[in-house]
């Protein structure tokens, strides 16, 4: 079955990122017309509601935005006990200080005149991960502000959504999900489907989270990672 997606005009926030990028490459062959932006410049509400406004210049009223950046760096495993301020607060605060304006600037974008906002998150958002605390903090962080504005903007019809992914593709991209197997937290279960893909298999879940028929469901985490987490 297609995502009907065709004349809907979305933003990418990360899509300069290989995970984002595929992300942008599979909407456009859903139908959409898709802008892929940066987010290393945007820190603040008001750089992005420009950078909102610039794509609506470009391909019209933007109906949808994604959110793919969960943080500057690709982790890298460290003990709990071993964690520093100074890191803590270049891997755990600046990205959550930078979602947090995201959020501030598409919330002033979209509230005029409705639409979707989808979170891209990390499965390991949902389990935590030994060793990979900053990670799972700001996955975690993302998802709670992602909860807390479905809450607070349905009024304006605004639905927010989080898919969670495969902390691999996020680091590798599509092409390459083994680019982050050190991300695989033992003791899951391997997938009872084929490992997903950011192009097509995400693409098209976030896909249905953006069309219009989708407009009653907001607030929810859907894993899309081939079985792995099952949860009720």
């Amino acid at each position: 079955m297609s995502v009907p997606l065709g004349g809907a005009a979305v933003v990418v926030l990360g899509g300069e990122t290989p995970a984002g990028g595929e992300l942008v490459r599979g909407l456009e062959r859903l139908g959409a017309s898709v802008a892929g932006l940066g987010v290393d410049a945007l820190w603040s509400a008001g750089a992005v509601e420009d950078a909102l406004g610039g794509a609506e210049r470009r391909m019209g009223a933007v109906d949808g935005v994604v959110l793919c950046s969960v943080g500057a760096e690709p982790p890298s495993p460290r003990a709990l006990v071993d964690l520093d301020p100074a890191s803590w607060d270049a891997q755990v605060e600046r990205p959550l200080r930078r979602t947090l304006a995201c959020f501030q600037g598409v919330h002033r974008h979209l509230r005029r005149r409705g639409g979707s906002v989808v979170l891209i998150t990390p499965t390991l958002s949902l389990t935590g991960a030994a060793g990979l605390v900053p990670w799972s903090a700001v996955a975690e962080g993302q998802r709670a502000l992602a909860k807390a504005a479905a809450r607070s903007w349905g009024r304006h019809g605004v639905t927010v959504n989080c898919v969670a992914v495969p902390g691999a593709l996020l680091v590798g991209g599509a092409g390459s999900p083994s680019g982050g197997g050190g991300l695989d937290r033992p003791g899951l279960p391997a997938p009872a489907l084929p490992s997903p893909d950011m192009g097509g298999d995400v693409a098209r879940v976030v896909g249905s989270l953006l069309c219009p028929e989708w407009r009653s469901v907001t607030g929810m985490t859907v894993p899309v990672d081939g079985g792995v987490w099952m949860a009720p």
